[in-house]
């Protein structure tokens, strides 16, 4: 049975998201997740509202990153919410994005996120016996000094194969965003579960979660409009995906064109792109994806961001999509 979950993003008015995510928790969705960006609001008070207005899903960041703020701080945070929501915290971790805007070259790579879950980790735990690694360290004596020692539950917020297969060794879980075609996941799905394996770990035990940016509303042209417009911002920044799947390179240019406010570029992101990548249609359409999904074996399907036009009008469609689940 596939389950279903929300990723809600920065960009809502701030009494939104308890709201949103009680409403999910109604509709039987499983987690409330809220993506970790710049320039967007803040996550972990976020995070908060949702975990105090919900009572069952699973709440954390989605993705956070290891070098804006010490792992440190990071785990004071999850250790907080996990108060908050009795117990229901998650934390989602990637390498991180955006970085130039603020001046920085992409640090550390995978490494220094495998890192920052160890130091996340030991602090939950109220370990002190320090650590010392090559981006992060931990002074010995230290330990959280609130609250029980706890883990919560990791995953990995990543596309390619490296990020993959080191999810699997480590037993982390898998959500891999822009997902709807399921020939990419199917095979990184491949990946981890080799890695899994290889490290004697059991397969089925590391959860892969297919996250997909939607675009849903009862008029199809409305919603395939909205989506076409959003894609441009995220295609040129889907790496490994582009080569994967043949994307044109004057396509990803469009894209680049239509974000800088060029609306004729528009046009040039193709019906088959988008489909790729973004749940974007009607009831129909949603139904077909998810049924795609469901026949390839993936057993958690998560929306993230705005949803479509109207987000009050796509969570009904996804609360709908879900029940019968």
């Amino acid at each position: 049975m596939t389950r279903l979950a929300l990723q809600l993003h920065g960009n809502l008015e701030p009494e939104r998201y308890g709201e949103l995510a009680a409403r999910a928790e109604q509709y039987g969705l499983v987690d409330c997740t809220v993506h970790d960006l710049l320039f967007r609001r803040p996550v972990w008070p976020l995070l908060c509202d949702v975990a105090r207005a919900t009572t069952r899903v699973a709440v954390g960041p989605n993705v956070t990153h290891p070098h804006l703020v010490h792992p440190v701080v990071t785990a004071t945070n999850v250790a907080h919410l996990d108060d908050v929501s009795g117990g229901r915290a998650v934390l989602g971790i990637g390498r991180g994005s955006f970085y130039d805007t603020v001046g920085l070259a992409p640090p550390g790579g995978l490494a220094a996120v495998e890192e920052a879950v160890e130091v996340i980790g030991r602090v939950l735990a109220h370990d002190t016996g320090g650590w010392d690694g090559r981006w992060f360290r931990l002074a010995p004596g230290h330990a959280l000094l609130t609250g029980e020692p706890r883990s919560v539950p990791v995953f990995l917020g990543c596309h390619g194969p490296k990020a993959v297969a080191l999810a699997g060794r480590r037993g982390w879980g898998v959500r891999m965003a822009a997902q709807w075609d399921p020939a990419y996941p199917l095979e990184m799905r491949e990946v981890m579960r080799r890695a899994a394996a290889d490290a004697g770990r059991d397969p089925d035990g590391v959860r892969f979660v297919v996250e997909t940016w939607p675009s849903l509303h009862p008029d199809r042209e409305k919603a395939r409009a909205y989506a076409r417009r959003l894609l441009a911002n995220f295609l040129p920044r889907l790496g490994p995906l582009l080569g994967f799947y043949g994307i044109a390179e004057a396509e990803v240019e469009a894209a680049r064109a239509a974000s800088a406010g060029d609306e004729r570029a528009l046009d040039a992101i193709t019906d088959a792109t988008i489909d790729r990548f973004m749940a974007a249609g009607d009831r129909e359409d949603l139904a077909r994806g998810l049924g795609a999904l469901a026949d390839a074996g993936f057993d958690e399907v998560s929306f993230s961001g705005q949803l479509g036009p109207d987000i009050d009008t796509a969570l009904d469609m996804i609360g709908a999509a879900a029940r019968p689940r």
